[in-house]
């Protein structure tokens, strides 16, 4: 019967896991698409770093152990928090870069603004590939979180391209466009994520009596 309960407790952390995590993705692309009040008055760019950062975190480890989309294991698990951490810091090194004129700007900040999406897509490409293997979320959705970032770095890797030749050309429109376009693609793989998430975590609700029926002495 002890038995039983854990199970059935492991489920619903697991369930509130995937649930708090995806609505956490799901608040960061709210303030970003709001342009003033709530996210202005608190600080947009550091909240919405602090909420992704929370979400990473929870798929990371968890709740009471059970959640993690890593399944705990050391690699994703790390990536996951390592990324976490590193999304932390990069907020919080946009804020003392702010601070500083363009030709005073201390070469560790120049230096970080370099490598921040290296490391980035490392870690996370670290991440999404065991969480696919792991097959701790069902299949086939252990592998939307690599099309999320599959998505989002082709996107990059294309900004980065363009930018050469409208730079060099002088169009602000078309870096516009470039640049909302970019956003888009960016927000609608965290708001997949966010929903898939949630719409797991109500699977994951549903069979509890199903669990609990199974293991009930008839």
């Amino acid at each position: 019967m002890a038995a039983s309960k854990m199970i059935v407790q492991s489920e619903s952390d697991l369930q509130r896991a995937w649930f708090l995590g995806g609505a956490l993705l799901l608040a960061t692309v709210v303030l970003l698409t709001t342009q003033s009040g709530i996210p202005v008055l608190l600080g947009g760019e550091a909240l919405r770093s602090g909420l992704f950062a929370a979400a990473l975190l929870i798929f990371a480890i968890g709740i009471r152990g059970s959640g993690s989309v890593t399944a705990r294991r050391p690699l994703g698990t790390a990536a996951l928090t390592l990324l976490a951490a590193w999304v932390l810091l990069g907020s919080t090194l946009s804020v003392v870069f702010s601070s500083f004129r363009i030709d005073s700007v201390p070469g560790v900040l120049l230096g970080f603004g370099y490598i921040d999406a290296f490391v980035q897509f490392a870690l996370a490409l670290i991440a999404v590939m065991q969480i696919g293997r792991l097959r701790v979320v069902p299949t086939p959705w252990n592998w939307v979180p690599a099309g999320a970032l599959a998505a989002v770095s082709l996107s990059w890797l294309v900004i980065q391209l363009l930018g050469l030749v409208v730079g060099a050309q002088g169009n602000s429109l078309t870096t516009l466009v470039i640049l909302n376009i970019d956003g888009l693609i960016r927000s609608t793989s965290v708001v997949t994520l966010g929903v898939l998430a949630i719409v797991l975590a109500d699977r994951a609700r549903r069979r509890q009596p199903e669990i609990v029926s199974a293991l009930t002495p008839q």
